[in-house]
């Protein structure tokens, strides 16, 4: 996939926004890039086991905002 570097900079900065808030996984409070991996060759989120399923669909969906036609990574 071609990514853009104006889309890969749009991408990169929303998921370090995520980052400002803290969310809690089985009882620590750790910041939403600790429950993922995100690559662009190929494109696709890689997601902890323990990533809720609420940041993975915030995630999805910052990622398909930029991508037309991009697919939910399902991977763990």
């Amino acid at each position: 996939m071609n990514l853009s570097p104006n889309h890969l900079q749009a991408i990169q900065q929303e998921l370090a926004s995520l980052d400002n808030d803290l969310i809690e996984i089985n009882g620590q409070q750790l910041r939403a890039s600790q429950c993922y991996h995100f690559e662009t060759d190929p494109l696709h989120l890689l997601f902890n086991t323990n990533c809720p399923a609420q940041l993975r669909e915030k995630l999805n969906g910052i990622v398909a905002k930029y991508i037309p036609g991009y697919e939910s990574s399902l991977q763990e």
